[in-house]
């Protein structure tokens, strides 16, 4: 399989989820510590901030590069090591500059003061998925989802840890969790495509990629997984027209080159369904 056919089977989790602690633009809020139903989430030894916390100076760090808010909830942390805030925007801040490892030594040694919060939980999880830690990261993504019955993103990420455990049933009874909450999400919509993928069901997996794809605001793992199904069912020409849209035209048609070869090779094309489904 070529490089981009091997690493092709994108799940959304990474780009399309942020967790209750991050605002739109991804950077963490200062100050707010509520939920994704706008609910104030609570844990007996959480202290919100205090009169010497300064608002506007936590809000000004949402806008600064994310080395810099690195280390100014670091800071904070230091300075109020009973605000739970911080530690949740410390964690969070960790997390979206992609440094998994040590948010995951953050959040748990925060949860060790703050036990079970939501939004400490999530970020934990979430580190702990993309680092491959599924099973590790079920127990705080459950505790995440628990807390609001309305966290969608949460579930779909469950659904993502399952999946990458094999256990696609499972993984799909999250996906319609999350579905069940919010219909239309093309982030979840996209995961559970990647799930029929995985299991080797390439019809399935085309009908909810083309769904999640038609989305505003469709993930472009939307479609480059349809890319992949389509060519799975044989449509070459018609998988290699949709990953132009996201690849180079050297690596589309590359991909497109490979399909056909396995098209005609009936072993090579075997081996590449057994792999999908196991």
């Amino acid at each position: 399989m070529s490089h981009a056919l091997r690493v092709g089977l994108h799940v959304a989790l990474v780009m399309g989820l942020a967790a209750c602690a991050t605002g739109g633009d991804g950077a963490p809020r200062a100050g707010a510590g509520l939920g994704e139903n706008g609910q104030r989430s609570s844990t007996p030894s959480a202290v919100e901030p205090n009169a010497a916390i300064n608002a506007d100076v936590r809000a000004a760090a949402a806008r600064q590069d994310p080395l810099s808010q690195m280390a100014f909830w670091a800071r904070e942390v230091e300075a109020h090591p009973q605000d739970v805030v911080a530690h949740r925007a410390l964690s969070e801040a960790l997390r979206l500059a992609g440094r998994n490892d040590r948010c995951i030594q953050v959040s748990r040694d925060a949860l060790r003061q703050f036990q079970d919060d939501p939004a400490l939980s999530r970020s934990l999880g979430l580190a702990l998925l993309s680092t491959g830690r599924a099973q590790d990261a079920l127990r705080p993504l459950a505790i995440a989802a628990g807390n609001d019955g309305q966290d969608y993103r949460t579930r779909s990420s469950i659904g993502v840890a399952f999946d990458q455990l094999g256990r696609s049933d499972q993984a799909r009874m999250a996906y319609q969790e999350a579905l069940a909450i919010r219909p239309d999400d093309p982030v979840t919509l996209t995961n559970l495509g990647v799930s029929y993928l995985l299991t080797g069901d390439a019809e399935q997996a085309e009908q909810v990629l083309r769904q999640a794809s038609a989305l505003p605001n469709a993930p472009a793992e939307a479609r480059q997984n349809l890319a992949i199904a389509l060519g799975l069912l044989g449509r070459v020409e018609e998988a290699e027209q949709l990953a132009r849209v996201d690849l180079p035209p050297v690596m589309a048609a590359a991909n497109a080159a490979y399909l056909r070869g396995l098209f005609q090779d009936e072993r090579r094309w075997g081996d590449l369904r057994e792999s999908l489904q196991n």
